[in-house]
């Protein structure tokens, strides 16, 4: 996806299973992916968010208290 932002976020390894249906849900703003498996007990979230939605999914990772590593 051209001209997106990529957001990395670390969420714990068991909590993906709810991580990831959610942000699937924003299908045509952002393309999720997890890289490779965790291997300790934090996933990180790979998320290309299109640039006309980049400020909406700062506020709504900000509002889920999630960080872009």
């Amino acid at each position: 996806m051209k001209d997106c932002k990529d957001y990395f976020i670390k969420v714990p390894k068991k909590e993906v299973v709810f991580y990831a249906p959610f942000f699937e849900a924003f299908q045509g703003m952002l393309s999720l992916r997890t890289p490779e498996p965790p291997k300790d007990d934090f996933a990180t979230l790979h998320i290309h968010v299109s640039p006309d939605f980049t400020g909406a999914f700062e506020k709504l990772i900000k509002k889920m208290k999630l960080k872009n590593v």
